[in-house]
């Protein structure tokens, strides 16, 4: 018997109408573009399946950003799917850690072309493709926003079709940059005998193995300069006993870096020159949000925010290649050496060394009272371990800058 082919596209973590953790005042149009972009690299995604021919669409997880999902979201997504049932693409869907299932509210109902998973036990849809039966698709969705058992015991192969695919929305075991979820190794899902596994959770692409194909797609649109570079989904195809994967970028806008070296003027004008420089740099024809680093920059940021406003200012958020400069780091040439300013019995020593015994607990503490705000806490995301650790060294650079600028003034 010939072994039928098979083509998908494998999605995660699309987090629909997720709001964008953002550094200081944006104008309203940025902000409109930057709500929109996750359900414009939703539209691209379907577009993608289309114009592929795909069999079907898996979405491991996390499709809304929250348990509590907004009509528009769910209406966008039901319009795409719509699209895909036109063409007899079919879509499989697990929910994962941020739209978990006790937390669902007002479910618009999917065309029938959708297939949910609808319970935290693992389980099976088939798929149908020239009246046979050629793969079973297995998976589970998240009853409760976390889910510590392990899972990958329980993706059961049922023999029958050509193709056994799992969706598991989790970590890796040794996995300590995020919430480690539904944790397994490497072997584990290599010992239950899946022919591909389609892995959401991790919102930066991999290829765990090829041999099956174990593979994370991250998500389909950066929400922070911590999800920086494309992002998309994995189209997938399996013909003449072979496994092809191909990155397909789907993202709207692009989180991006670039450094200048060895700046060293302070003059207005150069450092206009040198601001247009470093987006020209990262023109890619698409819009972006650039973090510029400046390298050997004695200066101080006030200067260079300056010129930032006012380059901002002349971008058009209509256009699909304006580039937005959200920060501005430095990090500037001094003659002192911190540790030796750690040791001193002056403020700025004591005011480092308070810097720097700073914990996340302690912070997060001070912070509770935000969070737990009636109004204020829908507006702001809960901060993890490593953006909080981020804030420290933030506040740790601001505190450097200020003694370069002292020093520079004889005043130190």
């Amino acid at each position: 018997m010939v072994e039928s082919s098979i083509r998908f596209i494998h999605s995660a973590d699309l987090h629909i109408d997720s709001l964008f953790k953002t550094k200081g005042h944006f104008p309203e149009k940025l902000l409109d573009r930057l709500r929109k972009s996750t359900f414009e690299a939703f539209d691209r995604l379907i577009d993608a399946c289309i114009d592929n021919k795909v069999d079907f669409l898996l979405i491991t997880g996390d499709l809304y950003n929250e348990e509590i999902r907004s009509i528009k979201a769910q209406v966008h997504l039901r319009r795409g799917f719509e699209r895909l049932h036109e063409k007899d693409i079919q879509v499989y869907i697990s929910y994962g850690n941020h739209d978990y299932i006790e937390g669902q509210t007002l479910p618009i109902e999917m065309p029938a072309n959708v297939h949910i998973f609808q319970s935290q036990n693992v389980e099976f849809f088939p798929f149908e493709k020239d009246g046979d039966v050629v793969a079973h698709i297995y998976g589970f969705s998240y009853e409760t926003r976390e889910v510590r058992d392990r899972k990958a015991s329980f993706f059961t192969k049922e023999e029958g079709p050509d193709y056994h695919i799992g969706m598991l929305h989790g970590s890796l075991e040794t996995n300590t940059d995020h919430d480690v979820y539904a944790p397994f190794s490497l072997q584990e899902l290599k010992g239950q005998d899946m022919d591909y596994w389609a892995l959401g959770h991790i919102h930066k692409r991999s290829v765990l193995s090829t041999d099956p194909p174990i593979l994370y797609p991250g998500n389909i649109q950066g929400r922070s300069r911590k999800e920086a570079g494309e992002k998309g989904c994995y189209l997938v195809e399996h013909n003449s006993g072979e496994w092809n994967f191909q990155f397909v970028p789907l993202q709207s806008i692009t989180y991006d870096f670039t450094t200048v070296d060895d700046l060293e003027t302070t003059s207005f004008e150069e450092l206009e020159k040198v601001l247009k420089k470093a987006k020209e740099k990262v023109a890619a024809g698409s819009p972006v949000m650039l973090t510029i680093t400046m390298m050997g920059y004695a200066g101080s940021t006030e200067d260079i925010q300056e010129w930032v406003e006012v380059i901002n200012e002349n971008e058009d958020f209509d256009s699909d290649d304006w580039i937005w400069i959200e920060e501005i780091k430095v990090e500037g040439r001094t003659t002192w050496n911190e540790e030796d300013v750690m040791k001193g019995s002056h403020f700025t020593g004591e005011l480092l060394r308070t810097i720097s015994n700073l914990n996340e607990e302690e912070v997060e503490q001070w912070l509770s009272p935000l969070f737990s705000h009636r109004k204020v806490s829908k507006y702001i995301h809960p901060i993890k371990n490593e953006e909080t650790t981020d804030m420290i060294e933030q506040a740790k650079s601001l505190l450097l800058e200020r003694m370069i600028n002292h020093e520079r003034r004889g005043t130190m």
